[in-house]
């Protein structure tokens, strides 16, 4: 226990949580040079009864995608230096073939995200690493020999002194009854034993982290959940043990199960049973809490090394619900049929809509972050992060998708973050595709063409709440015309996908597409100081005349890109800016907010709910449209990026003639009310051309065909201008956030976004995989996908500058096999830009 430490009346920073998160955060912000770090804790320090004292205490670092990776690689780094991590590995199993096939996806994740000495086993290997387990129940395995099993207390302990040792202080039996605010500020927290002064607030409190947002009007969207943990009755198969933990830990999947030794005994990881949520107001005080001994280190018999605690966090088990979980037990362990349990409970954890974590200072209050939703795989990295981005600014991990400015208007919503965690557990071990979407909480926000896609029978996906055309089916009959030119395909690559978005590609590259672009952020910037404004938030010059169209990235204050958007100057004091679509824009907007100055000479406006949009693009894209707009389209009167703001029919627009497809065409803005109009007209000007409607599977190929960059994907804060391509829209003549770290690493760029094609023509491999040079893995694919105009499946990553010379051949893993790949200028299509 921490005593004797006096509560301080002020502090600079205030860390609300002792968990492995708020620890880390501490020993992080002081070792970064923060002086005055307070943190407090309701229970005892370091048990505090939070999620980190009664997890089985594991730690997995392969995963989806590379910011969990990344941040669990951190975490156990992080760990391994306190002496409290025991390499003792995992295997994932599986007992399907589905499965099977994903653990060759796992080989290839683990080399893209640098998850060292990886390796795919045979049933009977598995047997050797874990000699009671009945091979007949498996089909194969994957091994990870640097995950692992960690000391929770001993980690919490040693973090913690570190940070006192660096000037943090630590106060248990400390819980916060409000935070106070005063202009937009965070100013005081409130305590049962004193009100401190403080300048900034960390949360990291994850299952009582929405209770703490209450307090100054922020929404945190998670919700805890419940699951299951229990111990077996000891066996003779491991009468031998002569530790605690000896084996690898087995994570059984496709029952949604994992299993962990306990010296003699084995332990079990239940989600196998229906979501057992709960209110965050239905948690149990600290005095009513549950008391209890950490299971960690438990073993039949010996019990605990710690004496018992309260926990708020745990529950009583539910022996209901663990039926299910004990007859998969006893198939794939013999040797626990039968077997009594001798200790289990229900754990309380949390699940967000989108399955990440939260992260990041909120936009609406300043000086208040937080970091949540975090499990213990990630915790030690996710305190770092977060202390990084209080210190520094900017992160040494990616954690864009996580930041708390992603959410949408619904996302705080009760219902939306009920359904959503519940199907965030029940599908916590299923294979996720990338291309999966959510099966609950749909059609939340449909743009004003809606009707007409439902008619062409359109297939959509979820995307912030958007239901967004992947393609029609409607088009099904293009493939009469050119089906020869895709590609079969079956497995991984061909889920959620159709033939029907190659169909799409080659007809509009051969015609003309109508593109839905309702759901990409759309923003105005007004005001007397708009320009001055403008050109500070943007790395191009942005001072130009009116009816002129600039593309720009928008970077942070080290040169990280943020955000890629087309800037229209509307007026003198007037600009539209389109922006990214998901969460990125509406991160994007809220940086530009905050950046603002307050005089009220600027004015940000939020326009996605009150502009639609529609791409026409194509050879016939000009054709379609003189018949329908008050405005002269050839060259000379409406050139490349420069906008009008004219008519279409009957309805306003502002028409930039912009094109992310590599084909010449406009992108049409319009109030959406008249939306449904534009599309109809469009649509019915179109009908002699053969027009059809793009789904955004299409507008991702020839996207990709173009060489233009995806954000998310392509371009993120972790890289530059430079590094990007994009070191053409960079002006250092004028002044704008990123600049300053731009011109000092200028000359220093040794990486490159590089364009590779598959050798095989008929070959297809998708993101998330690694680059390979031999044995050496070079870099990670951002993108890809088969270009039906080049005929190749087209890959982009970020490749060392001695690599990117065009024909250097390397080499791509996708499922666990390797496919010869060849370094290619840019753009593979239309290179001189002719048919823009």
């Amino acid at each position: 226990m921490v005593e004797g430490v006096e509560l301080p009346n002020r502090t600079d920073t205030l860390i609300i949580g002792a968990g492995i998160v708020g620890c880390s955060a501490a020993r992080f912000l002081t070792e970064f040079g923060r002086e005055d770090v307070t943190v407090v804790d309701q229970g005892t320090i370091p048990k505090t009864g939070g999620s980190t004292v009664h997890a089985p205490s594991g730690l997995m670092q392969t995963t989806m995608g590379r910011t969990m990776s990344k941040l669990a690689q951190e975490t156990r780094e992080i760990y391994s230096e306190t002496g409290g991590y025991l390499e003792n590995g995992n295997i994932e199993i599986a007992t399907t073939e589905k499965r099977l096939n994903f653990l060759d996806h796992r080989m290839d994740q683990a080399k893209a995200w640098g998850v060292d000495g990886t390796s795919r086993l045979e049933p009977e290997e598995v047997q050797e690493f874990v000699p009671h387990i009945d091979p007949d129940e498996i089909l194969g395995g994957f091994h990870v020999p640097t995950d692992g099993h960690m000391d929770s207390v001993q980690l919490l302990d040693e973090l913690r002194q570190t940070a006192e040792s660096q000037g943090a202080t630590f106060h248990e039996l400390t819980t916060v009854t409000d935070i106070e605010t005063e202009n937009g500020e965070v100013t005081t927290v409130v305590t049962d034993r004193g009100d401190v002064a403080v300048d900034e607030v960390l949360v990291a409190g994850n299952i009582w982290s929405p209770l703490i947002g209450e307090m100054v009007g922020v929404d945190v969207p998670l919700v805890p959940c419940q699951h299951q943990y229990a111990v077996f009755e000891p066996i003779d198969e491991l009468a031998d043990a002569e530790a605690d933990v000896e084996q690898p830990w087995i994570r059984h999947q496709d029952s949604a199960m994992y299993f962990r030794q306990h010296r003699d005994a084995y332990g079990v990881g239940n989600y196998n049973h229906e979501p057992l949520l709960v209110d965050p107001t239905d948690i149990d005080s600290y005095a009513d809490a549950i008391e209890d001994e950490t299971v960690y280190d438990f073993v039949p018999g010996r019990g605990s090394n710690h004496e018992p605690f309260k926990q708020p966090s745990t529950k009583e088990f539910t022996a209901e619900h663990f039926e299910a979980a004990r007859a998969e037990t006893e198939k794939l362990f013999p040797a626990l049929e039968g077997k009594e349990l001798v200790k289990g409970f229900n754990g309380m954890f949390c699940f967000t809509p989108d399955h990440m974590p939260i992260m990041g200072e909120s936009s609406e209050v300043d000086g208040f972050w937080i970091s949540a939703a975090i499990w213990l795989t990630q915790a030690g990295g996710a305190g770092k992060v977060i202390a990084e981005m209080m210190e520094k600014g900017t992160p040494s991990v990616n954690v864009d998708a996580a930041h708390i400015d992603r959410f949408q208007p619904h996302s705080a919503s009760p219902s939306f973050v009920w359904e959503r965690g519940y199907e965030s557990y029940d599908e916590v071990y299923d294979i996720h595709h990338p291309r999966s979407s959510s099966a609950v909480q749909r059609h939340l926000r449909e743009s004003p063409f809606a009707r007409y896609q439902d008619a062409l029978d359109a297939e959509y996906y979820d995307l912030a709440g958007w239901e967004r055309a992947r393609y029609y089916e409607a088009n099904r009959s293009l493939l009469d015309e050119y089906g020869d030119e895709i590609p079969d395909r079956e497995g991984w690559e061909a889920e959620n996908w159709s033939p029907i978005e190659g169909a799409e590609h080659l007809a509009v590259r051969d015609g003309v597409g109508l593109c839905d672009l309702t759901s990409f952020a759309t923003i105005e910037i007004s005001g007397s100081g708009a320009v001055g404004f403008a050109q500070r938030m943007f790395a191009t010059d942005v001072d130009v005349p009116v009816g002129d169209v600039v593309y720009s990235p928008m970077l942070d204050e080290s040169g990280g890109i943020i955000g890629d958007m087309t800037i229209t100057r509307l007026d003198e004091e007037t600009y539209f800016v389109s922006a990214n679509s998901g969460g990125a824009g509406t991160k994007q907007l809220a940086w530009l907010r905050e950046h603002a100055p307050d005089d009220g000479s600027v004015t940000v406006s939020d326009e996605i709910s009150s502009r639609c949009g529609i791409g026409v693009w194509g050879p016939d894209a000009r054709e379609l449209l003189e018949s329908v707009i008050h405005a002269d389209l050839d060259d000379e009167s409406f050139p490349y990026f420069s906008a009008k703001e004219t008519y279409v029919g009957s309805v306003p627009v502002t028409a930039l003639r912009v094109s992310y497809v590599g084909e010449r065409g406009w992108e049409l803005h319009a109030p959406t009310e008249y939306g449904a109009n534009l599309w109809r007209t469009l649509w019915e000007a179109g009908e002699d051309l053969d027009v059809v409607a793009m789904g955004d599977g299409a507008l991702n190929t020839m996207r990709l065909e173009k060489g233009y960059c995806m954000y998310g994907a392509d371009i993120h804060s972790e890289y530059t201008p430079s590094e990007a391509g994009l070191g053409f829209t960079v002006d250092l003549d004028t002044d704008f956030v990123g600049r300053d770290a731009l011109e000092s690493a200028n000359d220093d760029v040794d990486q490159h976004l590089t364009c590779l094609t598959l050798d095989d023509p008929d070959a297809i491999a998708l993101d998330r995989t690694p680059i390979l040079d031999g044995e050496t893995t070079v870099g990670y694919v951002t993108s890809a996908e088969y270009g039906y105009s080049v005929g190749r499946c087209i890959a982009y990553g970020y490749l060392p500058t001695e690599y990117t010379d065009p024909g250097t051949s390397l080499e791509i893993q996708y499922e666990n096999e390797r496919y010869a790949a060849t370094v290619r200028e840019t753009p593979l299509f239309d290179p001189d830009g002719d048919r823009l």
